[in-house]
């Protein structure tokens, strides 16, 4: 269960999950009046070793001057429970299959949100907020596009 150790690590990593150290697999701008100002980056995506289990961890950074809320990372298309960033999918685009964060048995998301600590709706002008997200994908997909409400697609994210 090594990436759910790193996912609940991130989200537990101080008063804001912290973005120092990761690395950018990739980056996209804000595309919507929502997110103007924002870019978001994915910094890993790592498969558990049982291999079906995928944790993506990926931050939102607020170039702008006034502070955002992101309620609108929730997802519409499942009835998750509490605040949650299940809005955020993974795209296996060779085989167009969209997956969506994987649910628990009291229907909430294995995501950034009422399962972590110290969830932040808000960003700050400046600062780089850091979620996570867990998705069951199959062994054999190798490369993600990493889908978040009102960015660009963030794409050829390898999965190791």
């Amino acid at each position: 269960m090594s990436s759910l150790t790193i996912a609940v690590g991130v989200s537990h990593a101080g008063p804001h999950p912290k973005t120092e150290n990761l690395n950018s697999l990739g980056s996209s701008s804000g595309n919507n009046q929502l997110s103007t100002g924002l870019n978001a980056e994915v910094h890993q995506a790592e498969r558990s070793s049982e291999g079906n289990i995928v944790s993506i961890t990926w931050s939102v950074k607020n170039s702008g001057s006034e502070r955002v809320v992101l309620a609108w990372l929730s997802d519409r298309t499942y009835t998750y429970s509490g605040p949650n960033f299940a809005g955020v999918t993974a795209l296996n685009q060779e085989h167009a299959t969209r997956y969506h964060p994987i649910m628990d048995s009291t229907g909430a998301c294995l995501c950034s949100g009422k399962t972590s600590n110290d969830f932040s709706q808000r960003v700050e002008p400046g600062d780089q907020v850091a979620y996570w997200s867990l998705f069951s994908i199959p062994d054999g997909v190798e490369e993600l596009t990493i889908e978040i409400p009102n960015f660009e697609p963030i794409e050829d994210i390898p999965v190791s």
